[in-house]
């Protein structure tokens, strides 16, 4: 039988994963393109919250799985770091100019 939690708490930190991997891969195409470094196009507003956003889901599949309640708390903390993170890229929405988005 399969377990349907389970299965869903493991998405979710693979969902994370695969979308920090996505979001450093788009952002150094987009730096070879524009002929910028790799560290400038991630400090950008708009990769730093899909970056939240992956550390979000990530801590929260790690938390769903955790064994031990210590586990369960560090990751929840982290994660709640991350929204904090996620919170104060959304306030400031000034996008740099030069190049695209």
């Amino acid at each position: 039988m399969i377990d349907w939690i389970n299965l869903a708490a493991n998405s979710l930190w693979i969902l994370g994963c695969a979308l920090a991997l996505a979001t450093v891969s788009y952002t150094s195409w987009q730096a070879s393109l524009y002929k910028e470094k790799l560290r400038t196009r991630l400090g950008r507003p708009g990769v730093q919250r899909s970056l939240s956003a992956a550390g979000v889901l990530f801590c929260a599949g790690l938390a769903a799985t955790s064994d031990t309640k210590l586990q369960m708390a560090l990751w929840i903390i982290l994660g709640l770091l991350f929204v904090l993170q996620l919170a104060f890229s959304f306030r400031h929405r000034t996008e740099p100019t030069g190049g695209q988005d």
